[in-house]
């Protein structure tokens, strides 16, 4: 961080699965026509997360800060708010949590066969006043737009909602005594693991299921609405339809296969105006209304609330000078009494002009005004927002099932819920403004997004660009969209590498200027040692996810390079330690022994170890586990207290930025790393379980009144969190290492993933409940990690929890997985992920009975060789393996209470595809 600067289904046969523009349910998770790739006969049934009794719905005072971010990897996003309205407009390469457009909401409007029509906003002004409410220093998601207001205090809105956020689904069930049916949204853009095109898609979706609970026969109506805003910057405000820069704006109506569409555009934009784009509103309807152009809103309600239905005016006039039009669709049903059916809206967007808007203070050249263009991934898919709308409706059923399973199939768990919701909601950031995909496909991440906690800039990414010290702790998307994570292994190593062999921890966009190479970086000035020692770590972890030998040995002697860099300069001896000047994610370079990056050394080289031996080099294999073996035992000799490691600095000498004696909180990172990548210890594993004890013992707090956070405020004092470092024993220097006293949730994470890997499940669980009882809504948002930023990128750390919780281990080139599960062994069920596809892992015990089984719900599963922990009394007798019903032959190795089989040819499992593995 920086502190310094300011084969689907088509669209007829769609059609005939819906009919004409609803679709009759028996249930929200009815797919129809099964997509491919996706389980035909998905045994996830919905109902495992929505009937659990710990399942977080969000109500009341919890519905004050909630926001979901919705869109497509690089595509920006808005979010849909606690009160039904949509917030946070930042898809036109702006980032502004307070941006919004007006006039762009849902409506409802029944009548029964003899009673008086009805017809209510889907939005609720229940927390609209704030009296009362002590706002949080450094998050803005509470905040209600100036026009959401007004649009409530005009037309009349539901009484309350409840709201449901599984990520990358939002639910809301609209509550009101005058609304007859029975009305629930489900909102969400494709999200699809290991699919990154399908999951990078500028729209979103709304289904509507309206269900009829009367006896009587009701007619209703659902309405969409959406402002023009092409020219708009994203940051200035619009009054109703009136902004300066808005004109020659125009909607019209176009009848599509499958669809109804109101495509937006604007005439007087320059073609590569940054601004300028397409926008489309659809349903998947043929007989929906349409009021192509209005921009008076009491004229409009009138006409709906009337009859449900628009009138079908048509559109085509350019708006005037400062202002704008919106556009309106109403889709019309007859319910007969029990009747559930289905309305589909989409919103899509397209902002093909992607330029450099945010500053890159290492810029290599004087140049800080010339609009560098870099393009966004899904201009070269679309031309504009109608075929985005086009495309989502010819691959409808495709895209709406694989994002339902990965839900489905990751709710569908018996790991606890918050454990759950804390690694889903992080995955939010990779769609969110702190992640952008350029027009060459190259994935890049900012640290975060400007807002309420960076006073240091306000309209852009937070301190660009691919931070290696903060993209250090991300694990997300290097599981989920590995594809993506390899691009940053690609810049990492590829374009940013000195000649030297070091890595700069900003890189500087386009690929074509000039590296900051011997040039002052910011946040720390020189190259974060932290983030190259991570950049060793994260190429071999893309290879055990799949990126393949080829990719290593490509990548190999750059990685090689990069590693005798570190050695000559701060381990010229090969002792195995680093001493000297070492740059960091705190902003500052620490010196002398600890194991912060002494532990991420270790890690490096055991990883270069293992790269060397896939790669052929069996002398380079032998040097690196050489140092490893010297540097563990030395670091635990000379940094062991009894409690935890402590930093050997000499403090007169380097009297700022230090920590010294203190216990902090991120020690741990390299063994961290070392869990995840299955490269053993790399301390001893009692000081490792001890240092953790410590850690929980002294900088876990149970609430904040009268401690001073400094210099920023992320916790309430009411607030359960973990500091970054303290000094139980005394020692702590008259200017510490920056940001001790703050509380990090990514941080929080890895020790609670380090906590589960030693089976101290108590101590994991009360830090990821401190954190997410933070972000519950109340003040902050389920969905906004909040550090130098907002959706910072360090709380992707989460995602370590659950393989450390489901004890999984994964190695792509070697075909192997296995489990140990942590919590409820003898009853576990979680998600799993592989490079090919992904789905769920089970064991349960009965008796001395241990069944363990493997179903895929996506993809191809390829595999070689599993490895289980028998729970049972005794020795294994008898171990069987079936799949597709058949007795599969596998060689069986028994190692104490470890179950290995491995197959003489790869095992694959598609989807639907259940092996099961019986134990006894």
């Amino acid at each position: 961080m920086v502190q310094k600067e300011k084969s689907e289904i088509d669209r007829r046969t769609f059609l005939k699965e819906v009919g004409a523009g609803a679709a009759t349910l028996a249930t929200t998770a009815g797919f129809g026509v099964n997509a491919p790739n996706v389980a035909a006969n998905n045994s996830l049934s919905r109902a495992s997360s929505a009937a659990r009794s710990d399942r977080i719905v969000y109500r009341g005072e919890k519905l004050r800060a909630l926001a979901m971010p919705l869109g497509g990897i690089g595509t920006g996003s808005i979010a849909l708010a606690g009160d039904g309205g949509l917030r946070q407009w930042q898809v036109s390469h702006s980032v502004n949590h307070l941006a919004h457009v007006p006039h762009t909401f849902f409506a409802f409007w029944a009548k029964s066969a003899d009673g008086q029509p009805s017809a209510r906003v889907l939005q609720s002004r229940a927390l609209y006043d704030e009296s009362g409410f002590k706002p949080p220093i450094t998050t803005n998601d509470h905040v209600v737009p100036a026009e959401s207001k007004k649009l409530l205090e005009q037309l009349p809105g539901v009484k309350s909602l409840e709201f449901a956020g599984e990520y990358p689904i939002a639910e809301i069930r609209y509550l009101d005594p005058d609304l007859i049916p029975r009305v629930t949204l489900e909102a969400y853009s494709p999200f699809i693991p290991l699919d990154s095109k399908n999951s990078g898609l500028p729209l979103i979706v709304y289904e509507f299921l309206i269900e009829n609970p009367t006896r009587d026969f009701l007619r209703v109506s659902v309405l969409s609405t959406l402002q023009n805003f092409i020219g708009w910057d994203g940051h200035s405000p619009i009054a109703g339809v009136e902004y300066f820069a808005f004109g020659a704006n125009r909607n019209a109506v176009a009848q599509l296969a499958g669809l109804t569409a109101i495509q937006m555009s604007n005439s007087r934009l320059s073609v590569d105006f940054p601004f300028q784009g397409t926008l489309a509103l659809a349903t998947l309807a043929q007989n929906a209304t349409y009021f192509a152009q209005w921009d008076d809103i009491d004229h409009l309600w009138k006409q709906f609330s009337k009859g449900g239905n628009l009138g079908n005016h048509e559109g085509g006039d350019l708006s005037a000078e400062g202002r704008t039009w919106n556009g309106a669709l109403a889709v019309p049903l007859e319910l007969n009494p029990g009747e559930q059916k289905r309305v589909v809206f989409i919103h899509a967007w397209h902002f093909p002009n992607r330029y450099v808007n945010w500053s890159q203070p290492a810029l290599t050249i004087p140049d800080q005004r010339t609009k560098f263009y870099i393009g966004t991934m899904y201009g070269n898919w679309f031309k504009n927002a109608t075929e985005v709308v086009e495309y989502a409706c010819d691959n409808y059923t495709k895209l709406s099932q694989g994002t339902r399973a990965f839900r489905d199939t990751f709710y569908d768990s018996s790991l606890p819920y918050e454990l759950l919701d804390c690694i889903t909601s992080q995955v939010s950031i990779i769609r969110t403004p702190t992640c952008i995909r350029v027009q060459d496909g190259n994935f890049h991440g900012f640290e975060g997004c400007c807002g309420a906690s960076t006073g240091h800039c306000s309209d852009a990414g937070c301190c660009p660009l691919n931070c290696t010290h903060v993209w250090n702790y991300e694990q997300a998307l290097a599981r989920l969209f590995p594809d993506l994570e390899q691009t940053m292994r690609h810049t990492d190593l590829e374009i940013q590498q000195a000649p030297a062999g070091y890595i700069p921890h900003r890189t500087i966009l386009p690929f074509y200027l000039p590296r900051n190479w011997d040039k002052k970086i910011g946040g720390p000035e020189k190259p974060a040692l932290d983030g190259m020692l991570g950049t060793v770590l994260k190429t071999y972890r893309e290879y055990r996810q799949g990126a393949g030998k080829d990719w290593l040995v490509r990548l190999w002697p750059r990685v090689e390079k990069l590693m005798m860099y570190i050695i000559t300069t701060l381990d010229s001896y090969h002792l195995g330690i680093i001493e000297g000047e070492q740059p960091n994610t705190y902003d500052t370079s620490m010196f002398g022994p600890n194991s912060f990056i002494g532990g991420l050394y270790l890690a490096a080289l055991m990883a270069c170890g293992e790269m060397a031996r896939v790669a052929g080099e069996s002398s380079g294999m032998s040097f690196y586990r050489g140092l490893v073996a010297d540097g563990l035992y030395k670091l635990s000799t000379m940094l062991w207290n009894g409690e935890y490691y402590i930093q050997k600095v000499d403090l007169n000498k380097h009297t700022e930025n230090q920590y010294g004696t203190g216990c902090h909180s991120d020690q741990l990172l390299g063994q961290w790393w070392a869990n995840q990548l299955e490269l053993d210890y790399i301390l001893p594993r009692d000081q490792v379980r001890e240092t953790l004890r410590s850690i929980m013992r002294y900088n876990w707090r149970e609430n904040f009144k009268g401690f001073k956070q400094s210099p920023r405020v992320f916790v309430s004092d009411n607030d359960k969190g973990l500091l970054v470092c303290t000094w139980p024993k005394g020692g702590r220097p008259k200017s510490p290492t920056p940001y001790s006293d703050e509380v990090w949730t990514g941080i929080e994470y890895e020790v609670a993933g380090l906590l589960l890997h030693e089976d101290m499940v108590e101590d994991a669980m009360k830090i990821v409940r401190g954190a997410r009882a933070r972000y519950d809504g109340r003040e902050r948002s389920p969905w906004n990690d909040v550090e130098c930023g907002d959706h910072y990128a360090r709380a992707m750390s989460s995602w370590a929890l659950l393989e450390a919780a489901a004890g999984q281990r994964y190695n792509a080139g070697e075909g192997f997985l296995a489990f140990a599960p942590k919590i409820t062994p003898d009853n576990f069920r979680s998600f799993f992920i592989t490079e090919g596809g992904w789905g769920n892992f089970n064991q349960k015990l009965s008796t001395n009975t241990q069944s363990n089984s493997l179903t895929a719900a996506y993809g191809r599963i390829k595999l070689r060789t599993l490895e289980f922990t028998y729970l049972g009394q005794g020795t294994p007798q008898k171990i069987t393996a079936t799949l597709r019903n058949q007795v599969m032959e596998l060689k069986v190795t028994l190692a104490g209470k470890s179950v290995r089989l491995e197959s003489a040819a790869d095992l694959e499992l598609i989807a639907g595809d259940r092996l099961q593995v019986e134990i006894t």
